[in-house]
């Protein structure tokens, strides 16, 4: 009767694996006197180890790729994520704004017509070059002066052309590049190759309003990273039959590689009768490659989750970065959430990558595709993040006798490490800045710095009409200090309305409210009041109001005042639309060597 093991088999390693094995086999009065050093056995005992440590490797590697929260290989976690109806995106291309017009236009010429995919060659500034092509027709005239701004996207477009044969015992219907973008992916079906008449068949979006002759197909990603098309059974979709014509249409791109190029040239075969001039309106961006991993495991449960509809806040959230892979932070909440609020309203604040706004053209497309999956009683408006810029003033004290570095390397060394900081921890919604763990930090920099000395200022920039009195909100929802605010200087109208130059807002003595002075001796700090209640500040909440302000001009023609104050705080904490950031220009760094001995 065979005896069953007494020793752990939940223990998988080597050498733990031979140790039991070789326990088992020493148990059995049989086999108690064999020499198990000896050359031979010592041999298949470590291969039955070997053979025992592969298979748990491999069961377990087997094991981990059956589930989404664990599979490490792409091909795995997209056939996860297609069984809960999720595409992982293509890559998407970038797409580019030009001034085109002709100058040299003969009398004869009266229309200029530039024809739908007229190929542009785009260059960036390392050199690198892209082909670029247009969307659309373009037509040049009188009328609009033989000027228009024309939209390039980076790639070319590349046909391909399937038969059907049901002979076959698998059909698949593979789009031939892994480089393709959907987006501009269309489909026709001729009944065969003699035949001119051609259908067009549309990317499925709801099967629930499918029939029999519903001309539809779906697309997924397959094993080998290439999308494949497919069609309806005859139930739901029409079917295609044998013999049938494939035409495929499709966008081959770059992808990310194609974002900031900012000079285009027009290639010479475009059939124009003369070479216009091009001016850049707005470098290539919004170019994304496939969606990685991770992003695949995060939105195939997020996507599953919100049934492709927009009703919560994450239900946004999800949608808006599946179809807009350019988004590199959002802030969604509900308009009932406003101080003022507004129902029926959701709010979304949006930085795209490499950038700190959107451009018009994109708002636009962003709400026009909102408008597709919004329930009817909610309206969306995007709005611009609100960025509130830390200025900090950093003092190194440091031990002056043990520590190789001199003053200027470590300031050199502290700066970079403040920016990295930034990078990694800030330019995100709802991102806070920590003045601990940036002091934390910085004191783990090098074990003969004795200490760290940190003032924080927050300031922000607003754009003031001038010579029109108008209500402005600055909020730095945290504390701040009392006797620390500043604003760029301006002109302002006093009591006998005459202009009045190097004007300032200043807290009152009482600080309860704020008032204009004009700066008479900056040396001595002498100042003569023109306004005396302009506004006030919510020091508790950082929140700076000012009413009926209409300053005359800004200093240095400027169009934005600059509102600077101290916090009172060691946590900043950003309000739903605003996103904390440090520029190198707002970092200041000192170094303090001491002697410890003394």
């Amino acid at each position: 009767m065979s005896k069953v093991p007494s020793e752990k088999i939940n223990e998988l390693d080597f050498e733990v694996a031979k140790e039991n094995f070789l326990s088992f086999v020493k148990n059995n009065s049989e086999f108690g006197d064999y020499d198990y050093e000896a050359s031979g056995l010592n041999f298949l005992v470590d291969l039955l180890a070997y053979n025992t440590q592969y298979n748990a490797f491999y069961l377990n590697q087997l094991s981990s790729e059956m589930f989404l929260d664990t599979a490490q290989q792409r091909k795995n976690v997209v056939s996860i994520a297609k069984q809960m109806g999720y595409l992982a995106n293509s890559k998407k291309a970038s797409n580019a704004k030009v001034q085109l017009s002709f100058s040299q236009v003969t009398v004869f010429q009266y229309i200029i017509n530039m024809d739908t995919e007229s190929r542009f060659i785009g260059k960036s500034e390392t050199g690198q070059t892209l082909p670029f092509i247009t969307t659309k027709e373009y037509n040049f005239n009188e009328s609009n002066g033989y000027s228009s701004e024309v939209t390039l996207i980076q790639g070319r477009y590349v046909e391909q052309s399937i038969t059907v044969n049901q002979l076959q015992l698998e059909l698949d219907l593979v789009i031939s590049s892994r480089d393709v973008d959907l987006d501009y992916l269309t489909v026709f079906v001729r009944e065969n190759e003699l035949s001119d008449k051609r259908e067009k068949y549309e990317v499925v979006k709801d099967i629930s309003l499918l029939d029999e002759e519903s001309m539809v197909y779906y697309i997924e990603e397959n094993y080998d990273g290439y999308y494949q098309i497919m069609f309806g059974d005859g139930v739901i979709g029409k079917q295609i039959q044998n013999n049938n014509v494939i035409e495929l249409r499709y966008l081959v791109t770059s992808g990310a590689s194609g974002n900031n190029f900012s000079v285009f040239e027009m290639q010479v075969d475009n059939g124009l009768p003369t070479k216009p001039n091009i001016r850049t309106t707005q470098f290539s961006a919004q170019g994304s490659d496939k969606e990685d991993i991770e992003n695949v495991r995060r939105s195939a449960r997020r996507m599953y989750f919100s049934q492709n509809r927009t009703v919560t806040e994450k239900d946004y959230d999800t949608l808006l970065r599946k179809h807009f892979p350019y988004i590199d932070s959002l802030s969604v909440w509900g308009g009932e959430k406003n101080e003022i609020p507004m129902y029926g309203t959701v709010y979304c604040a949006i930085k795209p990558k490499e950038r700190n706004f959107l451009t018009d053209g994109e708002k636009e497309t962003i709400i026009n595709k909102l408008d597709t999956l919004n329930v009817i009683s909610i309206v969306p408006k995007i709005v611009d993040p609100e960025y509130v810029y830390i200025a900090l003033d950093v003092n190194i004290t440091f031990d002056i006798e043990n520590i190789e570095n001199t003053a200027r390397e470590i300031i050199s060394i502290v700066e970079n490490k403040i920016i990295g900081f930034a990078q990694e921890n800030l330019l995100k919604f709802e991102n806070s800045f920590q003045i601990t763990a940036l002091a934390r930090i910085i004191d783990q920099l090098n074990s003969h710095f004795i200490g760290t000395n940190t003032k924080v200022n927050v300031y922000q920039t607003k754009k003031i009409i001038t010579g029109v009195p108008n209500s402005y909100k600055i909020n730095f929802n945290n504390k701040v200090k009392k006797g620390t605010f500043t604003a760029t200087r301006f002109g302002y109208l006093d009591a006998n309305n005459k202009e009045v130059d190097n004007c300032i807002i200043q807290e009152s003595s009482d600080f309860n409210r704020l008032e204009i002075h004009q700066i008479v001796n900056e040396e001595r700090g002498l100042t003569i009041p023109i306004a005396d209640d302009v506004g006030l500040i919510d020091y508790n909440n950082g929140l700076i109001r000012l009413e009926n302000f209409s300053p005359t001009y800004i200093i240095n023609s400027s169009s934005e005042i600059k509102f600077d104050i101290e916090i009172d705080s060691y946590i900043i904490r950003p309000t739903m639309n605003q996103i904390l950031i440090i520029t190198q220009k707002d970092i200041s760094v000192s170094a303090t060597g001491i002697l410890t001995n003394n």
